[in-house]
This record gives structure tokens, sequence and C-alpha cells, in this order.
């Protein structure tokens, strides 16, 4: 039998796994300076941002700046006086959110940050997964 609880530790989420009596722990979501990470809740007509254990951290108008072949997602959370939280998720429910708080911009400057925190976070993840290939790869 599973379990899964979060501890909160300042502005950082810890989820923690319980399997077959061992416990497994990694970071879940955060907010450090302006750099946001949680996960997507919803559908296309209304996503939330969201804790891993599922607590909305952001419940305020999303915008879906564009969709990618691979199902990941530009996303705009628009706030109040010229304020948004714009990145990237993996796709719309239940998926990682890394973004960051701007300020001080049109809407249209937001939807650019955030299609170019897509292709830095795409970028990253890309090189993350031909790293593992290669380490993995059978000799």
């Amino acid at each position: 039998m599973s379990s899964t609880r979060c501890e909160r530790q300042g502005q950082f989420e810890i989820g923690i796994i319980e399997h077959e009596g061992r416990e497994f722990a990694a970071l879940g979501s955060s907010v450090f300076g302006r750099n946001i990470t949680g996960y997507t809740k919803g559908d296309r007509h209304d996503i939330k941002l969201t804790s891993w254990c599922g607590k909305t951290m952001l419940d305020c108008r999303c915008e879906i700046v564009e969709r990618y072949w691979s199902g990941s997602l530009s996303l705009m959370f628009r706030l109040r006086r010229g304020r948004f939280i714009v990145g990237y998720a993996l796709g719309e429910n239940g998926m990682l959110f890394r973004g960051e708080l701007v300020c001080n911009c049109s809407d249209d400057d937001a939807r650019r940050q955030a299609k170019y925190l897509t292709q830095l976070f795409g970028d990253l993840d890309a090189e993350d997964e031909e790293a593992y290939q290669a380490e993995h790869a059978e000799v």
C-alpha cells in the first residue's frame, strides 16, 4: 500500500510517498524570488496552478499562449496591476509548471516571455533527456 503526504518548509513543499515501508521524497512546488514551480490542474478552459498535493497556489485567469506537438504549453496567468506569472507546463492536468513573475509589462510582452521560457525549459529538458539516455545506454 502507498500513501502520499506533503510537508511545507517555508516557500518550499516536499512531496513524500511511502511505498512498501520505504519513503521517497522530492521537491514539490516552490516560490523562490520571482521563480515559481508548481503543477497544473484543470482543462483548457480552466487551468489552475497547484502544489504537488493539489492545493491551489494561484487561482486566477489562465491563458494558453501556445500548444506544442509534445503536449507542453506556454501559459500566462494574469494578475492585477500589469503583473503575470508566465512559463512552461508539460501538460494541462497534473503536470509540472515552471515559470516566473513578470511585472510592468503588456499582455504581448508577457506572452513573448512565456514563449521564451517554454523554449528555455524545453531545451533544458531535451538536454537532460539526452544525458540520461547516454548514461543508461547499453554498451
